[in-house]
């Protein structure tokens, strides 16, 4: 009797395990695959004027868009300022808990390409929502837009960048990509980004810094 009632237990718990380590596996391949699909539509908006009646690759022209804004960009000045939980996304108690100003700083370089649109390279530092210190280093691409042909400018775009946080994959960088804006005046900017998220308690955070380009 007692050697029945072990075996199944034991069956009980290997199903368990067995159930969680598939489910886990199809959890990190799903998430691999939304990366691969939001690369691969990136590249095609961004290199495909470019590569109208051009034998260069997307890649070829996406290094030189690099190249340039670190040999044309102005210096740019990154300062963190908030961490945003929104209410409808996490619980009263974590909210509470998580910190929401990320003091930090970065560097970078910027600027506006031919058609007007605001590339850049940057690397920043700061402290994250458990209050440990995370790393980024990314590229920025914005559409602008003048409001009434002002200083005041407007944008909406993409980042794509690598980041270490202590909490995930040990530290490890990670790459990802995320939709951002811009609201400028002249020489100062206020930037923000937004990591989109699909459960409670996971995702749907605003992250805002602001830059000072110097010209």
């Amino acid at each position: 009797m007692f050697c029945r009632r072990f075996q199944l237990r034991l069956r009980l718990f290997l199903f368990k395990k067995s159930a969680h380590h598939i489910e886990t596996m199809i959890e990190t391949s799903l998430r691999c695959l939304v990366k691969q699909l939001v690369l691969s539509l990136v590249a095609t908006t961004l290199c495909a004027p470019a590569l109208a009646g051009s034998a260069t690759p997307w890649y070829g022209t996406a290094w030189e868009h690099v190249k340039d804004t670190w040999r044309y960009g102005d210096t740019e000045l990154y300062v963190p300022f908030w961490t945003y939980h929104p209410p409808f996304a996490y619980d009263a108690d974590l909210r509470r808990d998580y910190n929401e100003f990320p003091a930090g700083l970065g560097l970078g370089k910027g600027r506006y390409n031919a058609s007007g649109n605001w590339e850049g390279i940057y690397a920043m530092t700061f402290m994250d929502s458990h209050n440990k210190p995370s790393y980024m280093v990314g590229y920025g691409w914005m559409p602008t837009w003048e409001i009434d042909q002002s200083d005041v400018k407007v944008g909406l775009g993409l980042t794509g960048f690598l980041m270490s946080r202590q909490n995930y994959v040990g530290g490890i960088p990670f790459p990802g990509i995320l939709p951002m804006g811009s609201l400028s005046y002249g020489n100062l900017s206020v930037q923000a980004a937004y990591t989109p998220g699909l459960r409670k308690n996971q995702g749907n955070v605003l992250f805002m810094w602001g830059k000072w380009t110097f010209r």
